[in-house]
């Protein structure tokens, strides 16, 4: 016997196996294609003939039609990605590196972007380079930023509602252009006047910080002043209160004085008249000295 008779001995014993194979076991194999499983930080997106059916498939287990009919995509969602932006690294060598500010000065910027796909059907069916979106939607709102504000401004009280600003305007046009993802948080990695003029940046600010710190302390010598004559104001005040309550009173003592010796006079005017004398009389012996020589 020869090996065509043996193969053909085979196939025709093994026939009945050779039909259980193609109409049970090789179908079986392809439904059991379409087994799929999703991962913990994953979320799976269902296509059929390219066309999403499902979007958000969750983490586990799950069934699709085998392909060609439909196939899965799985994408990280729930993973924080970041984007670091540098204008001074990113610019073309024919334009200037650094950002104008609103004020006409010049400014240099570098930010990072974080966000997580909270859309997978819009992510993925949005754009097939949606970073690429991203990246310049972050470009085009910095420069909007940058330009309607003053470089003092952004340099100290500025860079937190930079920061705030930059992340609602890049959310705000994520969800117009349906890209599917979530600004999560927007850092200001740098934001500084360019190494070139960065010398003259510090002397401005050396000599603003001079001229507060010489306000500061002529405001502070003002107040001591202020408070000062102020208490000097209330001293003399009150003393001038003092002597003329005292004037007052000695004016009314004498008064009374008068008044009474007045009286007694019109009623015993020789008795009053003669104790007047005397009392004028001792008055000026006290105030005066007197020397009692021997004649002799």
């Amino acid at each position: 016997m020869n090996l065509r008779e043996d193969l053909l001995y085979i196939f025709q014993q093994s026939r009945a196996l050779l039909w259980v194979l193609v109409l049970v076991i090789i179908p079986l194999l392809y439904l059991l294609s379409g087994f799929y499983s999703v991962g913990a930080e994953e979320r799976g997106i269902v296509l059929r003939f390219g066309k999403i059916v499902r979007e958000h498939v969750m983490p586990g287990m799950h069934y699709h039609l085998p392909w060609p009919i439909d196939s899965v995509q799985t994408i990280p969602a729930t993973t924080l990605r970041s984007m670091e932006i540098d204008f001074s690294q990113d610019a073309p060598l024919a334009l200037q590196p650094e950002l104008t500010t609103g004020d006409e000065d010049l400014v240099d910027v570098s930010i990072l972007v974080q966000y997580n796909i909270q859309d997978p059907g819009l992510y993925l069916a949005s754009s097939q380079q949606t970073e690429v979106l991203l990246r310049q939607i972050a470009h085009a709102q910095t420069l909007y930023y940058i330009s309607a504000n003053a470089i003092d401004q952004l340099l100290t009280t500025g860079r937190t509602r930079f920061q705030n600003q930059l992340k609602t305007g890049i959310q705000a046009t994520a969800v117009k252009w349906q890209l599917g993802i979530r600004i999560t948080s927007v850092q200001i990695r740098r934001l500084e006047p360019p190494a070139s003029i960065k010398k003259a940046f510090d002397n401005v600010a050396r000599a603003r910080s001079e001229k507060q710190k010489q306000i500061q302390e002529s405001m502070g010598e003002k107040n001591t002043r202020l408070a000062q004559a102020r208490s000097n104001a209330n001293r003399i005040r009150q003393d001038a209160s003092a002597f003329s309550t005292e004037v007052l009173e000695r004016a009314h003592g004498d008064q009374e004085h008068f008044l009474a010796t007045w009286q007694a006079y019109r009623q015993a005017p020789e008795l009053t008249g003669l104790r007047l004398y005397l009392e004028k009389i001792e008055s000026i012996l006290d105030a005066s000295e007197m020397t009692v020589v021997n004649p002799n």
